[in-house]
């Protein structure tokens, strides 16, 4: 049976939709809105997991409505949660990214899709180090009126700058 890691956001009660959705093996770690930092220890402990559970894929995922995201957007409520200051700091500049090279129906989705890339890049780099055959690693959006799974924008559609010379 294949295993999966999951990086989600406990605000989000995403575990019984991707168990009911995802018949696999499910492994759980939870964030406020993934705002996770991927230092040396929390590596560790992430490579003993996969290396413990012969995990074959991680994915990140985030409910369209989520309430921390969503404040780092707009209200900015919760920045006073230790933590979470720099990760505000980070959906802010991502927010301001995605206004400048997106005009869409959904912005939040591609607020989402800038932020879990970079959790995606830098979970990666880390685990680089470590295997020599890369982990894959994606990212996916929970569309609560739909009830569905959507792939995140890709990497290669969310630039950090944008130059015109």
């Amino acid at each position: 049976m294949k295993k999966h890691l999951y990086f989600l956001c406990p605000t989000d009660y995403l575990e019984s939709i991707i168990n009911a959705t995802f018949h696999e093996e499910n492994y759980y770690y939870n964030s406020l809105g993934n705002s996770i930092t991927f230092d040396s220890e929390m590596v560790g402990q992430i490579n003993r997991l996969i290396q413990k559970n012969d995990i074959g894929e991680i994915t990140f995922a985030l409910s369209d409505n989520n309430c921390i995201v969503k404040d780092a957007i707009k209200n900015r409520h919760f920045i006073d949660i230790k933590g979470l200051n720099d990760f505000y700091d980070q959906i802010h500049k991502q927010k301001q990214h995605s206004d400048m090279l997106w005009q869409t129906d959904h912005p939040y989705f591609s607020v989402f899709s800038y932020h879990l890339n970079k959790k995606i890049n830098e979970l990666q780099l880390a685990l680089n180090t470590i295997y020599k055959i890369p982990i894959k690693i994606t990212g996916k959006i929970y569309i609560k009126k739909k009830g569905i799974f959507k792939n995140i924008y890709s990497d290669l559609v969310c630039v950090d700058k944008h130059c015109l010379n």
